[in-house]
């Protein structure tokens, strides 16, 4: 019978649907970088250190005599790993609840 150990099978759901979600994360890296990249530029934040793919010389690489935002510049370098962090600690933590048995109040 499918229903003798519901624990077991629950755990087993779980673990898909955290490395399915971890699969999703991975696919959108390269596109959250791309737009990170984007504010950076020169015409946006003006983020200290960044050049467009390697070019010092490009115009949308960093302008020495443009204002930069310092602040907003460090929260974006901080953005891909927090959310990376995020769905790998929800999703071991919602695995790691859904393992013993559930309480029924009704």
């Amino acid at each position: 019978m499918l229903t003798k150990n519901k624990s077991g099978q629950m755990i087993m759901i779980n673990m898909l649907f955290l490395f399915m979600a971890i699969a999703i994360v991975v696919a959108f890296i390269p596109a959250l970088s791309e737009m990170l990249g984007m504010a950076q530029q020169s015409d946006g934040l003006n983020c200290n250190g960044y050049y467009k793919d390697g070019n010092s010389t490009d115009p949308l690489s960093y302008n020495v005599s443009l204002q930069t935002n310092t602040l907003a510049c460090m929260a974006i370098d901080l953005y891909l790993p927090y959310i990376v962090l995020a769905v790998l600690i929800g999703g071991v933590s919602k695995l790691l609840m859904s393992r013993g048995p559930t309480p029924e109040y009704m």
